[in-house]
């Protein structure tokens, strides 16, 4: 029997290509040095795959503790917003070579390994955001990858703003960081509550 083939959407990856175009036109326009807008581009670029990571890490979730038609939505498109999430931060990290470059520095050593293994993490991910993958891989090991993954980059992302917002002299306002840290734990608290929804309905079916 003959399967048909899952075809992508284009419009999420459209959508991230004209966000990250509109980051990079508002840093030209708005500063006149290379590395003061290859820093505002990169932070923007971390910003806006921040929040579609934030959606996609959540989604499950919102969908099991507050199911609707727009939650529902979010968990059955989860794997174009991850792929979308993995061009977003791709394209984050082409920001962040050219600002090195620019600067003629070499991030440390911590920076590399850490951050190297979330875009591991990342490129593993979203090579496997497919049907075939699921069935080489078997479902279990398929999920203990993307989990691993997904936690992997959350604490990555949580490092980075709960970094600035205890630091002395951080780069832009600390409301900033705790909003986006905000963002974060809300997201794992909102993962917790459904995984615990899920535990009393398991024992309570077994009673």
């Amino acid at each position: 029997m003959m399967t048909v083939a899952r075809v992508y959407p284009r419009w999420p990856f459209f959508g991230v290509l004209a966000v990250v175009a509109a980051i990079v036109a508002g840093s030209l326009a708005a500063f006149e040095t290379a590395e003061a807008v290859l820093q505002h581009i990169t932070r923007y670029t971390a910003r806006f795959s921040f929040l579609i990571f934030v959606t996609v890490f959540a989604s499950g979730a919102l969908a099991a503790l507050f199911p609707s038609d727009v939650t529902r939505w979010l968990r059955r498109n989860r794997r174009y917003t991850g792929l979308s999430f993995a061009l977003a931060h791709f394209l984050h990290l082409l920001a962040i070579i050219a600002l090195f470059v620019t600067l003629g520095e070499m991030p440390d050593l911590v920076t590399i390994v850490g951050g190297g293994l979330a875009y591991l993490f990342i490129a593993a991910m979203a090579a496997t955001s497919n049907d075939w993958s699921v069935r080489k891989l078997g479902p279990k090991n398929w999920r203990r990858l993307h989990l691993a993954g997904v936690y992997y980059v959350w604490a990555i992302f949580m490092n980075s703003y709960l970094g600035r917002l205890a630091s002395d002299a951080p780069p832009e306002p600390k409301w900033i960081f705790a909003l986006t840290a905000g963002l974060g734990f809300a997201a794992l608290a909102l993962r917790i509550a459904a995984w615990l929804k899920k535990r009393r309905k398991s024992a309570l079916s077994a009673a």
